[in-house]
Parts: structure tokens; sequence; C-alpha cells
């Protein structure tokens, strides 16, 4: 409260409210003033003379009181208001009583179960070795179906007040969250629980709550990105630096460069070029195309096409391999329904392996049984040439036998295991069978078919040594143990009736060079 300075005259000034109470008694005039909205009451007061007791704080009370201000009363302020009216001093419009409005509930708000944008990771992961994870960030949150997403709170209720006059003022709610529901969402019975109807990227931008099975970056996959795991389609727009992965269930496509990277699909696979140096890695469930690939391992359920060039690399497919304008040059190639480009093989004579006509999980999977056999028996072999020395040592050296003992029977419960383990894969080697699959044993190559090039079909292989010009199809004449070199057919066409052919058209041959 300040204290106000003295008028030209004694009439108070104007009154912002209702004048309750103006009264000219012997001693002072006093008038009582009420706020608009009642939560304030002011009283001025000019003394005709000084007086100690003039007016003291019980006898402002009782004119409040009087004329129905009951509440709020400011005792600091009544008796610094009292102290200067009692010296004679004017006062006007004090506040002497106040009361606050009531106080908003809390507004409706949303608490989201999942990684928002406004969470973007602020630390990286730490790895088992200690060490720092740069490319693996924390962007978002993908949720499964029926999973809970977010949970809805509604506005909660103020608290109460009231006027200055002892009316009740009634707490407020707070507003309602406008919140919209987006794709792949919806609300429980209750109202409260978002749910996920889809597997996908759950996302809560502008108040608007949604599940999207694509997710798309606008630009490069670079350490702002970092490795991508995600249930949905995946698309780039820009270049996926080196050591950085996607995995994305539903596809991936791809407009730039794939670097030293491991791209891992249940759907098609798309992309630009691929430059792996060795250590790239693509397995898709459906079909890959590219521009092309170099020092990439392919593994596809689907067809793999390239427009230009396959460069030094491991390409298995399920259905077939297509290289439409361009040249396989190294590495290997194995397809199931045939394998087709313009050119085949390398300029400087290293080895492109071609392999056309099998099914390459189920190789796969019988060469790996194979290498455990063959590591079974080559541990089996050490730890028993090894138990011999070691039980020869601790019959001669007493002192050491507790160690010797001790490592004696771990290479013991070693051989023991992998013992079991030969069992296991002996039984699997047995059971194993290759499955029925129409395949096409069959390579085309428009144009050039170079040195240095090893084709295997059925169970002939054999190394090109002079160069064959195309166009042509390359079959195996399993009968003689060798390959045929015929006028190119489409890979629709088989090769086993490619052979048949063959080998009527030489049989009418000899018949006709034996009648003549």
């Amino acid at each position: 409260m300040a204290e106000t300075s003295e008028p030209d005259n004694n009439t108070f000034p104007s009154a912002s409210g209702d004048i309750v109470y103006e009264e000219d008694l012997n001693e002072y005039k006093v008038q009582l003033v009420i706020s608009d909205d009642e939560l304030s009451a002011s009283l001025s007061l000019y003394p005709k003379k000084s007086n100690e007791a003039l007016i003291d704080a019980q006898g402002v009370i009782n004119i409040l009181d009087k004329n129905g201000v009951v509440d709020g009363y400011q005792m600091e302020a009544i008796n610094t208001f009292c102290a200067f009216a009692c010296k004679g001093k004017k006062q006007d419009n004090i506040i002497v009583a106040a009361t606050y409005p009531p106080v908003p509930g809390k507004d409706g708000w949303i608490e989201p179960l999942i990684r928002t944008e406004d969470d973007a990771a602020s630390e990286f992961n730490e790895k088992e070795d200690g060490k720092l994870d740069l490319y693996t960030l924390e962007l978002f949150t993908c949720v499964e179906p029926e999973q809970k997403i977010a949970i809805l709170h509604p506005p909660e209720t103020g608290e109460p007040s009231s006027t200055v006059t002892g009316k009740v003022l009634p707490p407020l709610v707070g507003k309602e969250l406008e919140l919209r529901l987006g794709t792949g969402v919806r609300l429980d019975g209750d109202g409260c629980n978002f749910i996920s109807e889809i597997a996908g990227r759950a996302e809560l931008s502008e108040n608007t709550l949604s599940v999207s099975e694509d997710y798309i970056v606008h630009g490069d996959v670079d350490l702002r990105v970092g490795n991508i795991k995600f249930p949905g389609f995946t698309q780039i727009s820009g270049d996926v630096l080196d050591n950085f992965d996607i995995c994305a269930l539903k596809g991936i496509e791809v407009t730039g460069t794939v670097g030293s990277c491991h791209l891992i699909s249940d759907g098609d696979v798309s992309l630009g070029s691929m430059t792996g140096n060795g250590d790239g890695l693509i397995r898709c469930g459906g079909n890959l195309t590219a521009n092309y690939l170099n020092g990439v391992t392919v593994e596809c359920m689907g067809t793999v096409t390239i427009k230009y060039e396959v460069r030094n690399c491991i390409i298995k497919s399920a259905e077939k391999i297509i290289v439409t304008n361009g040249v396989i040059s190294g590495g290997q190639a194995i397809a199931l329904q045939g394998i087709e480009a313009k050119d085949i093989g390398a300029e400087a004579g290293v080895a492109t392996l071609l392999h056309s006509g099998i099914y390459f999980p189920e190789e796969d999977q019988l060469q790996m049984l194979k290498t455990q056999q063959k590591s079974i028996a080559i541990q089996n072999k050490f730890i028993k040439k090894t138990l011999g020395p070691l039980n020869n040592q601790q019959k001669k050296d007493t002192s050491a036998t507790g160690a010797i003992q001790k490592r004696l029977e771990i290479l013991q419960q070693r051989l023991e295991l992998l013992t079991v383990m030969q069992k296991e894969v002996k039984q699997q080697l047995n059971a194993f069978v290759f499955g029925e699959h129409e395949g096409n044993a069959k390579i085309n190559v428009h144009q050039r078919l170079k040195e240095k090039v090893i084709i295997s079909l059925d169970t002939v292989t054999e190394e090109i040594r002079l160069e064959h010009q195309g166009p042509l199809s390359v079959v195996a004449d399993s009968a003689n143990g060798i390959l045929r070199f015929c006028d190119m057919t489409a890979l629709t066409v088989n090769a086993e009736e490619m052979e048949l052919d063959e080998v009527a058209n030489d049989t009418d041959v000899e018949t006709s060079e034996f009648i003549e």
C-alpha cells in the first residue's frame, strides 16, 4: 500500500466500483468502495484534524463488516491506513480487503508411452565393451498391434475461492486437450487409452497421434539418423553412409548410394548403387533392383535385377539374376531359375563363378552342416591328442596333479559335448533332403562370355578357356559331362527342354549319316 497525496478539496476521487458506504462524521469523512468483481474493497478517509484516537483497526473492520465486506481483510494495510489517518493524513482508495479469483485446474494432457521427436536421443547407447555406439539412436518408437501408446488425462478441477462479500466462487475446470487421431490408432472403451492398430512408427506431432507403416528419411542416413530398425517400409531420399544398417521388414528404397552397410528386409529392396568393400550385405525376402553393386553379398528370395554392373559380389537368388545392360565381373552368382547378362567375366582374368539351377537356402544349410561336422572332427581329434600327454604328465609330476586334473576334467567335458554335437549333426545330415524346386540350369549371355568364367550347371562344372561371342545360352549336357553353347532363348525356356532338343538333333544327324 502506498500513501496518496492530499487532494485540493474534500471531494473523494472517482471510484472504480460500487460506493457501498459514504458518511461525513464529526471527525472525518469516509467512503467504502467494492470493486465490480467484488474481489477487493478500498477505503478512503479524510480526517478533519489529527487525533491519535481517530480510528483503529477494529473501527475499520466494523465499517467493513456492517457494509457486507466479510472476507479477505488485509490487516497490515488496515493498520497502516489507521496510523496515517490518526496523523491527519488523507487516505484515498486504500485496499483494505482482497480475495483472489479461483485457481484454474490443470488442462487435459496426453502422456505418451512412446519416444517422440521432442525426445530425440541426447545420449548414445553403450556397447558391451563399454564403448559408445555412435550409430544407434532412438529417434522414435516402433510399436506392435494392440500396443498401448498413450494415455489421455482429462482436465482437472481447480481450487474454489470467494469474494470479499462472502460469495462462493466455484472452482474452474482446465481446458480439454484438442487431440486428433491419425491413421493406425484408436481409442479404447474408456476413451483414455490410445491403442495401435498396426505395427509401425508411432508419432505424436502437433497434437496428432498416429502410427505409420512407412518411415521416410529426407536426406542421408548418417549420425543424425543412425541405424534404422523398423517393422514397416523405409524410404531414403539420400545416401546411406558406411557402417549404418537398415532393417525394415516390409521393404527398403534408397534413392542414392549405399556404402559398406547391411540392408535387411522381408520385402523388396531397391537402391541406386552399393559399394560394400567386401562387407556390404543385402538380405531380402522379395526382389532386389539396383544400378550397380560392388563388393556386396546378396541373399535374395526373389529376382535380382541390376541395370549396369555386378563386380566382385556374391549374389544368391532363389529366382533369377539379371544384369540388363552390363557385366557380371568377378565374384560368384548363384540362382535357381537362370542367370542373364550382357557380358560375363573380368578383363584381368579374375575368376567369375556362375551356378544356376540350385536353391541356395538348402545348399547353404547343407554346407553349414558339413562345416560343423568338419569343425567338430578337428576339435575332437585335437582333444584326444592332448589327453594322452596330460595323463602321462599327471602320473610323472604329482606336485601339479591338481592343475592337470582340472584341465583334464575341462577337456573331458568338452569331448563329451562334442560327441553329442557330432551325433546331432550326423542325424541332420542323414535326414537332409533337397526340396522340389522349379529350377533352370541355364546361363544367357547377350554379348561376351570371357575367359576364366567357371560355370556349374547340374552335374557339369567347366571353366571357360576361350572367349565366346553371344548371344548364346549355356546349358549342361549331363549325359556327356560337358556344357553346350546354344542359340539364346529366354530364361522362361527350360534348359532341360533345350538339352532334349540338342540330343534329338544329334540323333537325327547320326541317323542320316548312317543311311548314307
